[in-house]
């Protein structure tokens, strides 16, 4: 009884009597004899094999260990396309064939594949003009099929051969394009994760750069004001900017560990420049949550931005002003409620000139979250939610129930 095909597009077992979803083919088990049942639940762990390889040399290995049997060759060989050549990486075969050798695309049977991205089945090869017969003078091959590996651009070919006359079957030509696809999706893989650990190894080393480049800027500004300006001003602002350069490195650190980050830390990190010589004008309290690096670096960055906006603009920059700063959860959602009392009159239109881009984008755009401000009795009052995740809001409502 032939099996029923279905075209599909993924890899995976599908209930009792479904074989797979192999890159396009969908086979019910139930109709296969008990060899081709157990042939194709073999294809399937190749595949599932070849696509979860780390490297192009597992790949190269997985394909050397498992082709030839799975197809029933006297011998199989791997061949990838580079600058031109048809290079034969590995090879399976009852006698030595072409490993190591490299021919132009033009010249050999493997090119005329990757050249025309298809399969060619060729039962004599003597008897076929887009064989080069000098090459296979002295091996054993008499019959061959080699399909390409990728269809729109292909990146190699995997070839079989046979030492008889052979025209094979359409079930071993299936498995050698299967394989052959697969082999494609685990080089594409290989070479994407390569792509993006080397992105990865660049952006590392540029965040190390701007670490580098940032405590110098707070130590070049430290000797600068120093120099500049009068030491009873001097000694006040080296003060702020060490504190600062305290709030970036123990940020910087607990994110670059990838570990959570307690909000109250967070809150007194970045407040810490603004309390120098007086502690009583900013008060920050609310219960323990800890938050994920996602969030902490965004509500960090609102956090120096309303900060900031309160010394140029607001109670900060006030020798009587104050600031409060508290938190709770509601539901799954943070609110975190700033408070300015005591600083200068503020006029409404000013609130639009008060970091109003850099906010929204930080609340709203990376934390999904809302943002709303309003002018109080000479001060800025503003209101930030955003949504916890799982392990956040969990976290939360942990430490609210041991706090009762």
């Amino acid at each position: 009884m032939r099996a029923t095909v279905r075209r599909l597009t993924t890899f995976r077992l599908k209930g009792p009597d479904v074989l797979l979803q192999a890159d396009q083919y969908l086979v019910v088990l139930s109709q296969l004899t008990p060899y081709a049942r157990e042939h194709r639940i073999q294809l399937l762990v190749a595949v599932e094999r070849l696509v979860a390889a780390a490297s192009t040399d597992e790949v190269v290995r997985l394909l050397r260990s498992m082709a030839r049997r799975l197809i029933g060759a006297d011998g199989i060989a791997v061949v990838l396309k580079e600058n031109g050549f048809c290079h034969y990486v590995e090879e399976d075969a009852i006698r030595p064939l072409f490993k190591g050798n490299k021919y132009p695309l033009e010249s050999c049977i493997s090119g005329w594949t990757i050249l025309n991205r298809e399969t060619v089945c060729i039962p004599d090869i003597y008897q076929d003009h887009r064989v080069p017969h000098q090459y296979y003078k002295n091996t054993f091959v008499r019959s061959l099929v080699m399909a390409p590996i990728g269809s729109a651009d292909p990146i190699g070919a995997i070839g079989s051969y046979w030492r008889t006359v052979y025209e094979p079957s359409p079930e071993e030509i299936d498995t050698i394009e299967t394989l052959a696809r697969a082999t494609a999706l685990a080089l594409e893989h290989v070479r994407l994760v390569g792509a993006l650990s080397t992105a990865l190894a660049e952006a590392e080393l540029a965040r190390d750069e701007l670490r580098h480049r940032v405590k110098n800027a707070y130590s070049a500004a430290t000797a600068l004001a120093n120099l500049s300006i009068p030491p009873e001003y001097a000694r006040d602002l080296s003060t702020r900017f060490s504190a600062l350069a305290r709030a970036h490195e123990l940020l910087d650190n607990k994110i670059t560990q990838g570990g959570a980050v307690e909000l109250r830390e967070l809150v007194n990190a970045e407040l810490a420049p603004y309390t120098q010589g007086n502690g009583e004008r900013v008060h920050a309290g609310g219960p323990h949550i800890k938050l994920t690096s996602k969030i902490a670096i965004a509500l960090g960055l609102a956090i120096n931005e309303l900060a900031t906006n309160a010394l140029k603009y607001g109670a900060l920059g006030v020798k009587d002003g104050k600031l409060t700063v508290h938190w709770k959860t509601e539901g799954n959602h943070l609110i975190l409620e700033w408070t300015e009392a005591d600083g200068p009159e503020v006029r409404t239109a000013a609130l639009e000139s008060f970091g109003t881009r850099l906010l929204r984008r930080l609340i709203e755009g990376q934390l999904r979250g809302s943002i709303q401000r309003k002018l109080e009795n000479r001060g800025i009052s503003c209101v930030i939610e955003i949504p916890l995740d799982t392990e956040t809001f969990r976290s939360a409502a942990d430490n609210e129930r041991l706090a009762k």
